[in-house]
């Protein structure tokens, strides 16, 4: 135990005797020092502690303005914060040990004290009395902290069942302090049946294993309104490893799930905005495509024919050279007839539609390499992947759009593709050597390249990420499920 300072005592009591004899037994009190105040009347002693500053009261509860237990009361009224110690005489007792139990430190008989046991007892009580004020204004903390988290405690004992609930557990669930009984069978019969064996499941994990409890589930309230709530405890072991105890709080997360949910709904429509949006931008592509090819193409092809046969047929007119020269307007017809078809595959490449996704990604390959003359190294290990339609285009364009950012931004003479199956994934990753930048930059507010490749991979609930630094070139890499990319069965 501490030392102690100079203790200030105030002694209430009205016998000269008795006085004397408290006085003679502090002053033989090694312990400490004291400075000793006194008062013979309760409302003398009461003026005091208002006005000075004590650390303890020595009180007889035999005084002419007060007799009794009444004594205690009335002093207590006014000095809430101080200990006490009561003085009795042999016929007292009793009222002594109701003193302790209303709040007093210790009593003690006048007719037999001494000075260690006096020093003894003022030192106890003034060390239980802090403890207690300390214990107090932790508790106090405690709860303030729980009230404001609106959390609900709960203190349950695994080997007997016992269980505490708080009054803030039980309004949680709807429920008056006395409508809902510590019945710990009660409370898991609250919990909702889809949930009640997960709940089981991580709590004897707890105890057994002694891993992390914190889950969140569904609770039934007295309105028969299921609400989520937001659970976590931590279990108390013995020397032998046994659960004794385990302490925990819930707290209300109905409106956080119900937000969270929505944005998730939001979050799947614009998905499903978005997939739509690329897959009628496909078909659009498809359509100028192929009347492109097919109407334009042969608008051209039939305009030199005609060219052609008009030329036959006017003979010779031109007066300078005596014959007509076509040749420069059949070389623009077909540098016309070269372009409507590159425009065409740009738009949708045929062979995408005709053969699938990886003959078609190989013929891209070439001609890429062909007009950049940036080397491609493939690792396509992906025949056993069933790609459906979404997918194929997808992975297609994110392909395409990043060998295109390659060739137009990386200053790269090698690109890396690979395209793999890492259940539960389809793994497409493009890595090239080029110049590269800070990892932490982001895309110009113009760049739709990688905003397009995010729509393509989210459409299909992947993960797109970019690993890059200066001199160390780019890495893409895309992760789809397995569950998106390939065809499903009907």
């Amino acid at each position: 135990m501490n030392e102690l300072p100079e203790v200030r005592i105030l002694l209430v009591e009205d016998s000269p005797t008795d006085a004397l004899l408290i006085k003679e037994a502090l002053s033989d009190v090694l312990d400490f020092q004291h400075r000793l105040i006194h008062a013979t009347l309760l409302s003398d002693a009461c003026s005091k502690i208002q006005s000075s500053q004590f650390d303890i009261v020595l009180l007889d509860l035999g005084l002419p303005d007060a007799q009794g237990i009444g004594t205690f009361r009335t002093l207590q009224q006014h000095a809430a914060q101080l200990p006490v110690l009561v003085l009795t005489g042999l016929e007292d007792m009793s009222v002594g040990l109701r003193a302790i139990q209303e709040g007093a430190q210790d009593y003690l008989s006048k007719r037999d004290i001494s000075s260690s046991e006096l020093g003894r007892a003022i030192r106890y009580a003034i060390e239980r009395h802090r403890i207690a004020i300390a214990l107090k204004e932790s508790e106090e903390r405690f709860q303030l902290a729980v009230r404001g988290a609106s959390a609900g405690l709960w203190d349950w004992n695994p080997q007997t069942g016992a269980v505490y609930l708080s009054p803030q557990f039980r309004e949680i669930v709807g429920y008056e302090v006395h409508e809902l009984p510590n019945d710990h069978q009660l409370v898991l019969d609250l919990i909702h049946p889809d949930d009640v064996e997960r709940v089981r499941t991580q709590l004897a994990e707890h105890l057994a294993q002694r891993c992390a409890y914190e889950i969140e589930y569904r609770i039934r309230t007295k309105t028969d309104e299921y609400r989520w709530i937001h659970a976590r405890g931590q279990a108390l072991w013995n020397e032998s490893g046994e659960a004794y105890r385990m302490v925990g709080w819930i707290i209300d997360v109905t409106e956080r799930r119900l937000a969270d949910e929505a944005l998730r709904a939001s979050q799947e429509e614009l998905k499903r905005l978005s997939a739509n949006i690329q897959r009628a931008r496909e078909e659009e592509k498809t359509r100028i495509a192929r009347e492109l090819h097919d109407d334009f193409g042969q608008q051209l092809a039939a305009l030199k024919i005609e060219c052609a046969k008009n030329c036959s047929l006017a003979g010779n007119v031109d007066p300078t050279t005596g014959s007509i020269d076509m040749s420069n307007v059949y070389a623009l017809i077909d540098q016309m007839v070269v372009s409507v078809r590159r425009i065409a595959t740009d738009l949708r490449p045929a062979m995408l539609d005709d053969l699938g996704l990886l003959p078609a990604i190989e013929w891209f390959i070439e001609r890429f390499s062909s007009r950049y003359a940036i080397y491609v190294v493939q690792h396509i290990d992906a025949d056993d992947i069933d790609f459906n339609d979404d997918s194929s285009t997808a992975v297609f364009r994110i392909v395409q759009e990043a060998l295109t950012n390659v060739a137009r931004h990386a200053g790269a003479s090698r690109v890396t593709l690979e395209i793999a199956r890492s259940n539960p994934h389809c793994v497409v990753r493009i890595v090239d050597n080029g110049r590269g930048c800070q990892n932490g930059l982001r895309p110009s507010p113009g760049s739709f390249g990688l905003m397009g490749m995010r729509e393509r991979v989210a459409a299909l609930s992947g993960e797109l990420t970019v690993r890059t630094a200066p001199g160390q070139g780019f890495a893409l890499t895309v992760l789809l499920p397995l569950s998106a990319v390939e065809t499903r069965s009907p």
